[in-house]
């Protein structure tokens, strides 16, 4: 192998290497979800860290037309266990807010909700990320 094969085979490696492990270039996966006069939608990506895993980020916007107050809602489970729920965000009456969450590591089995005021007892169904 001539010695420009091998430094292109060496560089075309290197490539592949950096692309599978530690590339922040992932695609982001869109996800919505509504209630009552409610809605919210946005993505879910990867986040570099510098780490070996990584951070996942879901982020977006809650919307209200109505006069109520709406709370999204973000919840996962790992290891079989289901996790407690986090508020990303709360808007009462019209208009909008930006909502983010970042969490180490992979999602496991995480879902969005979308409840009327701030309890959990009037929600949406789940959407799954």
């Amino acid at each position: 192998m001539s010695h420009a094969m091998r430094s292109f085979a060496g560089a075309s490696l290197l490539s592949l290497a950096l692309v599978a492990y530690g590339s922040s270039a992932v695609a982001a996966e869109g996800w919505s979800v509504s209630h009552g006069t409610a809605d919210a939608s946005g993505t879910t990506r990867s986040v570099e860290t510098g780490g070996l895993f990584g951070n996942v980020a879901v982020e977006g916007e809650l919307r209200n037309t109505g006069s109520g107050c709406y709370t999204l809602w973000i919840q996962w489970t790992a290891d079989l266990t289901v996790g407690p729920p986090f508020k990303m965000g709360t808007q009462c009456g019209p208009g909008s807010v930006p909502v983010r969450f970042e969490k180490p590591g992979g999602l496991g089995t995480t879902w969005v909700k979308i409840c009327r005021d701030t309890q959990h007892t009037d929600c949406s169904p789940i959407q799954y990320l």
